[in-house]
């Protein structure tokens, strides 16, 4: 911005305010929700091997984003979703350089550019370039790379965190392995990054990383014809900060790659109660990560005095693993007594087979209660703050459990692998939910212009026998395909809760009213046309709440925009207050990969998190979130987002900050989140 036409070119919106423009720099404050500035002077002959840098501060940390086009005309001016980048931005008003790869060359010319901010923050920019490595030059590849612990040779930039081959073209047609061996200090995540001829953006592929300091060969299937395409224009990877890595090599290949790497994924308990003087179940599940399939000649079960082994696995071994799969040994001990009782897990064979694996195994006393019938009375504890919880209705055939039995073990439910359509299954989680200060269930509920699913809890509930006990509110799960939502449709979806729901006795209500949690405010402001539209269907809900019999209805949002411009549009709306689904604090605010973090910095920047928030609502209730914490690796595989180091020490101290937040605050309900 050294010229007045460099200034000229780029327009900011109404959004920005006091724009100047003082030795090169551009300053700014965003003081609405969409502050943006817009350059649709340009010309920017596209190649896949280009660049964008950002010299940028701001006053506060966020999210930005760069749109780019090679049209000027259309919906939006030109500009798409698709075609766009976020970047974190550091905040604390220090200059940064921001790096973007966005592999535009399918645009033929760039015609024009739109940087979007955020509001409540001031800027400075300096410059915006467009740069290209490689000088254009391409090569045909192999697909094989050697580094000896050294990437530098792939670095483009020195404040990318993306490191990229040199310019090349590679047929990956059959090639369906991309095999990385690496060494890590500590648990992290790593991406693949690459580019298709005929495919627009960057790509990526995400997998973890074991912090134990040893070489371990990461082995990755790319089997989705979509996006791994016949011929790559770059590949590249993107190591974690914070972690020292050392590459070695990396091959893209027609098989994995590397030697058989056995790894124990699970050794413990199989169910969650254990007694004293009765048989339980130890289980150790081994899962094969290397190149070639390995076996295991024996494994032994090594237990101290006191505890017998009263079976042993059917099979002591395994004669070969394949990659991905997983073995599983199954042990049936019993202790004379209570305590806590060592043991230890060996294997031999022959080559690379696990280590030896240690476990402390807990055993209590059984307590002495007559056998039951049935569910016995549940005996409700009273809290001074209401405790509600998220529930998702997802478990109601065998099959379900199949990605918990293989993934994760350890999380098999005490009740074990329950089918939760029966109602004798929830009569057993009223009890210990009411015993443990949980009042309400917040049930994820689904509606797609009248097509539902997961109804099965709620067909249980009305039928078990302790169902006024506790309380139940809907969350209206609207993540629907977009245009699913109407007036009209909204009207019938009010008109079912009306007749179907609001009338159970056990419905939970907000300020005497019937309460209903939803998931997506804005899809369903899309959907109807703007905030008027929403404003008027509600109207209309409300009345027929009213001429139901009902004070109305309490519409509680879901979102993380808290910005002021969308809370004015929510209390517009005619929203009551607002909550989050997961509350993780500042681990990943303003972070674009969020895959891999600790729950003690959860517990340490919750109350932070809830304060500011709280602060934000203005006139809209919020409702603070108690995060449970997150681990989606049994359905998402390595693509899952994991918050390590959950403990019932530490979700004991978000709670007791909940607490004290909460009568600070003169909150009386918190919420738990899955």
């Amino acid at each position: 911005f050294d010229s007045e036409q460099d200034v000229q070119v780029w327009r900011p919106n109404a959004h920005l305010a006091n724009v100047t423009t003082t030795n090169g720099v551009v300053r700014a404050r965003a003081v609405d929700s969409d502050p943006f500035l817009l350059c649709r002077d340009v010309t920017v002959n596209a190649t896949p091997h280009q660049y964008v840098v950002i010299r940028m501060k701001a006053s506060r940390p966020g999210i930005a984003e760069l749109f780019w086009s090679g049209r000027l005309e259309g919906q939006y001016g030109g500009l798409t979703e698709a075609k766009k980048l976020r970047f974190s931005v550091q905040g604390e008003s220090r200059w940064q350089e921001i790096v973007l790869f966005p592999f535009w060359h399918m645009e033929g010319t760039i015609r024009q550019f739109r940087l979007d901010l955020y509001e409540g923050a001031d800027f400075e920019i300096d410059w915006i370039r467009v740069s290209q490595w490689g000088g254009g030059k391409i090569e045909s590849s192999t697909g094989s790379w050697s580094f000896d612990g050294d990437a530098s040779k792939w670095q483009i930039h020195p404040a990318a965190s993306e490191l990229f081959a040199p310019p090349m073209e590679l047929d990956v047609s059959d090639k369906k392995w991309v095999s990385i061996e690496l060494a890590g200090d500590r648990d992290a995540v790593a991406s693949i990054l690459w580019a298709g001829a005929d495919l627009p953006g960057l790509q990526s592929e995400e997998f973890p990383i074991r912090g134990d300091g040893k070489v371990h060969m990461y082995n990755l299937r790319m089997d989705n014809p979509r996006t791994w395409q016949h011929k790559l224009l770059a590949f590249g990877i993107r190591l974690p900060e914070d972690t020292k890595i050392r590459l070695q090599r990396i091959q893209i290949g027609s098989d994995p790659a590397g030697a058989g790497e056995l790894e124990v994924s699970y050794f413990g308990f199989e169910n969650g109660v254990n007694r004293a003087g009765r048989p339980c179940r130890l289980l150790a599940q081994v899962v094969s990560s290397g190149g070639t399939t390995n076996g295991i000649r024996q494994v032994q079960l090594h237990a101290p005095e006191g505890l017998k082994i009263i079976s042993e696995p059917e099979k002591m071994g395994h004669p070969g693993i394949e990659h991905g799969k997983v073995a599983r040994f199954l042990w049936v001990i019993m202790a004379e007594k209570p305590g806590v009782y060592p043991v230890r897990l060996s294997f031999s064979g022959k080559g690379e087979f696990p280590q030896d694996q240690s476990a402390s195994l807990e055993f209590t006393a059984a307590p002495a209660v007559p056998r039951a019938r049935y569910v016995p009375e549940p005996r409700p504890v009273k809290t001074d703050i209401e405790v509600c919880a998220f529930y998702f209705p997802g478990w109601e055939s065998d099959a379900k459990w199949d990605c918990i039995r293989g993934i994760a073990p350890n999380r098999k439910p005490l009740l074990g692998y329950y089918d939760e359509s029966n109602p004798e299954c929830v009569d057993w989680q009223i009890k210990w939910a009411v015993e443990n200060g949980i009042s309400c269930f917040l049930v994820d509920w689904y509606w797609v212009q009248g097509r539902q699913q997961l109804t099965h809890w709620f067909e249980a509930y009305r039928k078990a026998k302790y169902r006024d006990m506790l309380r139940v509110a809907i969350m209206w799960a609207n993540h629907n395909p977009p245009g699913t939502h109407s007036a009209d449709d909204w009207l019938r979806v009010a008109g079912h809760w009306i007749t179907a729901y609001f009338p159970l006795p056990g419905y939970y209500r907000i300020d005497g009213k019937p309460a209903v949690f939803l998931w997506d405010p804005k899809g369903l402001r899309t959907d109807l046309g703007g905030s008027k539209a929403v404003r008027e269907a509600f109207e209309k809900s409300q009345k027929m709440a009213r001429d139901a019999g009902f004070e109305g209805i309490t519409l509680v949002a879901l979102g993380y925009d808290f910005s002021q411009s969308h809370i004015r549009t929510l209390k517009d709306e005619g929203y009551s207050g607002l909550t989050t689904y997961h509350e993780w604090g500042s681990p990943i605010d303003g972070q674009v990969s969020r895959k891999l973090f600790r729950y003690g910095d959860v517990v340490r920047d919750s109350p932070d998190a809830w304060k500011q928030k709280n602060e934000a609502a203005d006139g809209l209730m919020y409702y603070p979130l108690v995060d449970t914490g997150w681990d989606s690796r049994p359905w998402h595989g390595h693509k899952a987002m994991v918050v390590q180091g959950r403990t019932p020490k530490l979700f004991e101290e978000l709670l007791q900050q909940a607490r004290s937040f909460c009568g600070q605050h003169n909150k009386t309900m918190v919420i738990l989140g899955p």
